[in-house]
């Protein structure tokens, strides 16, 4: 009893508790907005808010298990966790169920909610991306390493795009990859190269999207062109969120909120929801909570003691300020409509969990300072 009084102390002592708090708090107030948004669906809002509070207990206990483990050892096993991403990738396609227009789902009948592999497998793809980077440290911008990262990049974005065709997911393994060079100091000039990389591959890239993906695409950059169809949507996106003014119409009482005309409404738009009913003010605590947690991953990776661990710092930090930013921008029909969620806040049981196991690898960088197996 003695010694685990002893490993509990140390625990506590080494994970990072404000960032845990940070997040559930987030959540917390996620499930609030999600209570008042889909209040008017099939069945109420309840079975989605107790969805979303399992997601979160889930998210708690995974964040906990994966601050004990070291990423260190973790990072040992890398062959194997990039099997299991291929291979949970690949089983969309037997298996898969479509939702939204994007097949990214499988259904498990003792679940209360879809898994989405794209989305389960950014934790460990930041993982595995790091110690790679790690691995070239010595010659980071390198040729070969930078051909490496993006190799293993766009072999992934490739497998989402002719699998599930989500662009959302897609793009968020760039941005990952972006803020992770950037983290690793890879020099300016391979960032040219690989924006010049996407503008060649983009003829590709939208051969391979689905011909309704293309219109939503098209649509989002001029929602008038279709104004009382698929542009209805986002003109619909932008009226709720100016509609709160400064407070709001009051939370459980907004006009369009409430409608039951709004498709996605505590999903993807979920930002928007809380323009109407909370205002502006509303809306600057949201981001207010977001900010907070990317600072204070930020913060984590630059009092990280090895290379691997800010280099995971970066790549959760990129995924969440990408991820925050395009759907805020969304919702105000600045960026195309791509399906992105808005981290903690929108309903989601994996997402939700996902976003929960990131942190978690975060907390580990905190607790675990030493990196060994990479050194030598």
């Amino acid at each position: 009893m003695k010694e685990f009084r002893r490993y509990l102390k140390e625990y506590l002592r080494g994970a990072d508790m404000l960032l845990l708090f940070l997040c559930v708090g987030a959540s917390a107030f996620g499930c609030v907005l999600i209570s008042s948004a889909a209040r008017t669906a099939n069945g109420g809002a309840m079975p989605l808010v107790r969805t979303q509070i399992i997601s979160i207990v889930i998210g708690v206990f995974a964040y906990l298990l994966i601050t004990a483990v070291s990423l260190d050892w973790l990072s040992k096993l890398w062959k194997w966790i990039l099997a299991f991403n291929v291979v949970f990738i690949l089983l969309i396609v037997p298996f898969g169920v479509t939702v939204g227009g994007n097949k990214s789902w499988l259904n498990f009948s003792w679940l209360p909610f879809r898994i989405g592999p794209p989305e389960v497998v950014k934790a460990s793809f930041i993982l595995l991306l790091a110690a790679q980077m790690y691995r070239f440290r010595e010659n980071v911008s390198g040729f070969i390493p930078v051909a490496g990262y993006a190799a293993h990049t766009f072999f992934m974005v490739g497998m989402i795009l002719v699998i599930c065709d989500d662009m959302g997911v897609a793009l968020i393994y760039i941005a990952i990859l972006i803020a992770m060079m950037i983290g690793a100091g890879v020099k300016p000039v391979w960032f040219l190269a690989l924006g010049g990389g996407i503008a060649a591959m983009t003829p590709l890239i939208w051969a391979l999207l689905s011909d309704v993906r293309r219109e939503r695409l098209l649509i989002s950059l001029n929602p008038m062109m279709d104004p009382y169809g698929r542009g209805w949507h986002i003109l619909l996106s932008m009226r709720t969120l100016r509609g709160g003014g400064l407070t709001g119409q009051g939370l459980y009482k907004g006009v369009q909120v409430g409608s039951g005309d709004f498709p996605g409404i505590s999903t993807d738009f979920i930002f928007s929801a809380c323009g109407e009913e909370l205002g502006l003010l509303g809306c600057g605590a949201v981001l207010l909570l977001l900010c907070a947690i990317i600072i204070r991953v930020l913060f984590i990776s630059r009092r990280a003691k090895s290379g691997l661990g800010a280099l995971i710092c970066f790549g959760v930090a990129g995924m969440m300020i990408f991820q925050t930013f395009e759907n805020v921008f969304m919702c105000a029909g600045v960026t195309p409509v791509i399906g992105i969620t808005l981290p903690f806040f929108s309903y989601g049981g994996s997402s939700n969990i996902v976003m929960f196991a990131a942190m978690g690898m975060v907390s580990s960088v905190k607790r675990h300072p030493k990196v060994t197996w990479l050194d030598y």
